[in-house]
């Protein structure tokens, strides 16, 4: 769903740099841009089924140019953190190249990439020297032929762009784990361990139904059950306050390691009062609700003639149809786009 985009003249300017906020008073200070919806894995919880999954023409898909101006006018008005998101970003040629030009725009102080590793190995050296901060990792399982069926790719290069990383400097390195009952809690303690050994922090997060024919009710576990499995509360502090920053993510200690592990939990535990973040999808609607797809069109804004006026007001009237609470009601019934087409 693409909700046109015109000019809103009777919104009051913000001042450079001093952030914008929602109806709620919350200051929104991070974009996610996704740079395509395609990628060269299939994990289930994020992609439709063959039959049922179409990426958008090229032709369709933002510009290079088109993106480093819209983050540009995003840090006019106080945005501060970019995350590049897909499908899996790193399969958008010249890549690094982009990441230049959004590492040049002032105000940016945080660059990040959210990757499945597996073209890491290739990459990892360019995106450091093109200004790319740190990065995120999916990894779903250990386990190589679980990883397989879970995802149509090979565990084996994502290790292997993991290490690349490391050593390339992208840390530190955050890992992320999506949960599933039956398919993957019973690797929670030795993702913690694997994740302790390298030096990366690991979180998780619970399922959240963002695919159209997903089996929500079956495979959503709670990070409420999670921690109270014996395994877990030998390796973290459970007795601990969890730790809030600004971010999804809540935090506790790890006992006998240094390091932390994170928790997200969109289901149980919503976090949408300290939501700072709108979304930019790779056909250009900016989105300031994952669930929610109330988006607004900025690519057809661009190539009509648009001004940066123009997309300053776009993203004011994103940040005025925010909604205060965030409502997953992806069912039969109701056709949303799912996760590989927002952006993760």
């Amino acid at each position: 769903m693409m909700v046109e985009a015109f000019p809103i003249c009777f919104f009051e300017q913000v001042p450079s740099q001093a952030g914008f906020t929602d109806r709620f008073g919350r200051k929104l200070t991070y974009l996610r841009i996704s740079v395509t919806d395609r990628c060269n894995m299939r994990c289930d919880y994020c992609r439709p089924s063959a039959d049922a999954y179409k990426a958008e023409s090229h032709a369709q898909i933002l510009r290079y140019e088109e993106i480093e101006r819209i983050a540009s006018v995003a840090a006019s008005l106080g945005v501060t953190k970019i995350r590049i998101t897909g499908g899996e970003p790193l399969v958008r040629r010249d890549l690094p190249q982009l990441i230049e030009k959004l590492s040049n725009i002032s105000g940016i102080t945080d660059l990040a990439l959210s990757t499945n590793a597996t073209l890491l190995g290739k990459y990892a050296d360019d995106l450091v020297k093109a200004g790319l901060h740190r990065i995120n990792v999916s990894i779903d399982s250990l386990n190589t032929l679980r990883f397989r069926k879970l995802t149509g790719g090979e565990l084996a290069p994502v290790l292997a762009g993991i290490q690349a990383a490391k050593e390339a400097g992208l840390t530190p390195i955050k890992l992320n784990t999506v949960l599933m009952r039956g398919i993957n809690d019973d690797e929670v303690a030795g993702l913690i361990d694997f994740a302790s050994d390298i030096g990366a922090t690991i979180r998780f997060i619970e399922l959240m139904p963002m695919k159209q024919g997903l089996n929500w009710e079956k495979h959503y576990i709670s990070i409420d059950e999670i921690l109270k499995r014996d395994d877990v509360k030998e390796r973290v502090d459970v007795d601990t306050a969890l730790q809030t920053g600004n971010t999804a993510a809540r935090y506790l200690p790890m006992k006998d390691a240094s390091g932390e592990v994170g928790f997200i939990m969109p289901m149980s535990e919503r976090f949408c009062e300290g939501c700072n973040r709108l979304r930019l999808t790779a056909d250009g609607g900016l989105r300031s609700c994952l669930p929610a797809d109330n988006q607004l069109n900025l690519r057809d804004l661009l190539r009509s003639g648009g001004s940066d006026d123009d997309i300053r007001a776009v993203f004011l009237r994103s940040a005025l149809i925010k909604p205060e609470i965030g409502t997953y009601d992806f069912d039969s019934d109701t056709e949303k786009r799912s996760m590989i087409h927002i952006g993760g």
